[in-house]
Parts: C-alpha cells; structure tokens; sequence
C-alpha cells in the first residue's frame, strides 16, 4: 500500500543525509534473531495490507492468502488498508491482535519469542505520507538492522535509524497475532485483556473465555481477568461459576464498581436480595460511564422491596 507521492529534490535529500547524527541506540538482547520460516507474500499494487496480514498469520498456520483477505480489509476508495481492518480480519481468524509498546525493543522482544511483528511506516513524511504494512521477522544487532516481509522483497535489510525514521512517522504503530491462550512473555494484563474482550461483542465466547483462563494462568490476581471469565460463564448460562469469579474479582479489587454492580446482579438473579443490596451498598464513587448501570441495578433491588431471601444466599 505504498502511495504515489512526487519525487524528492535531490536538494532535500542531501539536506537530510547532511543532518543525519549519531546514530540511535536500543537496550536490546545482544543475540541475532531471523525467523526465516515466516512465509512471504509478494505484494500487488496498493495491497502491502492484505500480503502483511496474510504473512503474519500463516506464520502462526492460518491457511489464508492475500486474495482471500483482500476482500475482507482492503478499501478501493483509499487504495489501502486501514489500522482497524487489519485489526478486525485478525480476530475472524481467531486470534487475539496484540499491540506492542512503541519501542524496538518490544519488537525485538517478540522476535526473541518467534513472534513476526505487522507494523505501519510513513514511508514519506507527515504532510505528504506514504502508508506501508510491513512485517518484522529478524534483527541483526551487529549492522544495527531490522529485517522485513516487505512490498516485493522477501528479505529487506533496513538500518535502525531508516527503521525508526519510519516508524516514527506512522506513530510506532504494531501488533502481534497470537493463539487466545499463549500469552507472550512480554504483555501485559492490560493489553490482554483489551485485546481479548471485542470477542465477547462478537459472539465469539469461546475464544475469549481461552484468553481469560490463559491471563489467570499468567496473572492470578487480577481483578479484570476474573470479570472477563465471569462474562464469558454468564453468557454461557453458568450463573453459579459468573457468581464465583465475580466473588473472586471483588476479593481483589473491592473498589471495583463493576464487579460489585455485576455481582449485585447476579445475586439478585437467583433471590439473594440482601446479599445483592451489601454489595451495591459497598459501591464508592461511581464513574460517570457507569452510573446508568449502576442506578439500574438499584432499581431492580429496590423492586423487589422485602421480598425474603432464596435459600443457599451468601
């Protein structure tokens, strides 16, 4: 997807050889990586979207090539691939997109972990940009060199000061496509977590619940991945265990006001009032976003009004 822009004066490019400084430095591991398995696909006019996406996800032994993805990201009227679509046709193949922090470092990282990494250059400048998705497979520390899928050629050397340059222009912009319950070393629950929910929206239940026992696996004590499997136990119709995790996330956090109103929900649901009115009663500060939610749930407690606990209450 690399756009036609009019040609540098060769004034420009001597200026900005002339400016070039020392050159950049990272904090990386010392050691080599290439995946050179990473399979490539060579890109057709404007479509560097579709051939990225296709590369990074064969990779992980989705059978899929550009032409099929073309239909599903590729948009005529911008003669390219938005951040969004690449994001989107990732999840329809059941993987979770996971962006990386905005450093070679992240990068090379997940090099390190066998992970080819999709990102977005500027190949122009900011006032006149030339869009590209390229894909990461290697890192040579000793030329101080990234080594991309990119455009026509299966194996792009670039110095990591062009690389950066790039980068830099398309606000460092990258992701990872990873099976929903391998966490990578190097995530956080936030990213996870983030990258897991859209699939509850989507009616992929499954998928996100694999995500959210794969981040309790990881991180036992956080309060969101508790919530999550609680959605996902919800939507299957096992209230008891959405009651459990629910139980567990409030444990955690107990300033969560989504994990109280949830669990005062829940409660109420199978005729424990008085449990469901302690936990919304133990609710601080409720944000803005969450109030009509929250005064919902109060609504339907005081609905009921004294009406006598179920039997098996908390």
């Amino acid at each position: 997807m690399l756009f036609e822009r009019r040609a540098l004066w060769p004034a420009v490019l001597f200026l900005l050889s002339a400016c070039a400084g020392a050159p950049p430095r990272i904090d990386a591991p010392g050691d080599a990586v290439e995946l050179s398995a990473v399979p490539f696909f060579a890109q057709t006019e404007h479509h560097c979207g579709p051939a990225a996406l296709a590369t990074m996800l064969a990779a992980q032994g989705v059978a899929v090539t550009p032409d099929q993805l073309s239909p599903l990201i590729y948009i005529p009227g911008r003669e390219g691939t938005l951040q969004a679509e690449m994001i989107a046709a990732t999840r329809r193949y059941d993987r979770l997109p996971l962006r990386l922090e905005p450093t070679p470092e992240a990068v090379i990282a997940a090099l390190h972990e066998g992970q080819p990494v999709l990102l977005l250059q500027n190949l122009g400048f900011r006032r006149w940009p030339a869009w590209h998705y390229a894909v990461a497979v290697g890192y040579e520390p000793e030329a101080s060199s990234f080594i991309l899928r990119s455009g026509t050629e299966q194996r792009l050397t670039t110095g990591l000061r062009r690389f950066l340059q790039t980068w830099d222009r398309a606000d460092r912009w990258a992701f990872v496509s990873v099976e929903p319950d391998q966490v990578p070393a190097n995530a956080t629950p936030e990213a996870w977590l983030a990258a897991a929910a859209p699939f509850e929206s989507l009616g992929r239940i499954d998928v996100a619940e694999r995500a959210y026992k794969a981040a309790l696996d990881r991180w036992p004590s956080s309060s969101l991945a508790w919530q999550g499997l609680a959605n996902t136990r919800y939507a299957a119709n096992d209230k008891p265990a959405a009651e459990a995790a629910l139980q567990k996330a409030v444990e955690l956090d107990p300033a969560s006001v989504t994990a109280r109103n949830n669990l005062a929900s829940v409660l109420l649901e199978r005729g424990c009032v008085t449990a469901a009115r302690a936990q919304l009663e133990a609710v601080g500060r409720v944000p803005g976003a969450l109030a009509k939610a929250v005064e919902q749930t109060r609504r339907d407690v005081d609905s009921v009004g004294t009406r006598e606990d179920a039997s098996g209450c908390p």
